[in-house]
């Protein structure tokens, strides 16, 4: 398939499929379960991620100012991998934790501030979990909030 075949889907009744795929995850199609790879040992090292080597939440390294810091709570839009299948199943399993752990129903801003990630970030995420049935939701627009299932 050329590039320009692929455009021509990208803008019909698949847009809303291939907005969401990128280049990446076509060419290590197959490969995300393979934690000896070498994708492997990309992603964990990138400053996007929101967990240590171990798996569990931890410093996260910034090449930018030389320095180690956890998520800082309360920093909103702080940078989390949602480019891959398995960076998207980290930040939901942190979005699900952080809304399971919440007394009352939260707003997409607390989760962002919380998390971390952009409010488009935050959106599909808690849309995600509303699709697999961990999360429900009550309200419109800014009154929106969430709650574990």
């Amino acid at each position: 398939m050329t590039l320009a075949e692929l455009s021509k889907l990208s803008k019909g009744q698949f847009s809303g499929l291939l907005s969401s795929v990128t280049v990446g995850e076509v060419i290590n199609a197959g490969r995300e379960f393979d934690d000896t790879g070498p994708q492997a040992a990309r992603t964990s090292g990138s400053l996007m991620t929101l967990s240590g080597p171990s798996g569990a939440a931890g410093p996260v390294s910034d090449p930018r100012s030389g320095s180690m810091g956890a998520l800082d709570p309360g920093e909103s839009g702080e940078e989390v991998n949602t480019r891959t299948a398995a960076g998207r199943r980290e930040y939901d399993q942190q979005v699900l934790a952080f809304v399971r752990d919440s007394d009352e129903a939260v707003s997409a801003t607390e989760i962002r501030n919380h998390i971390g990630g952009t409010s488009l970030q935050v959106r599909k995420a808690v849309a995600r979990l509303i699709e697999a049935e961990q999360v429900t939701w009550q309200g419109k627009a800014r009154g929106t909030r969430y709650s574990a299932l």
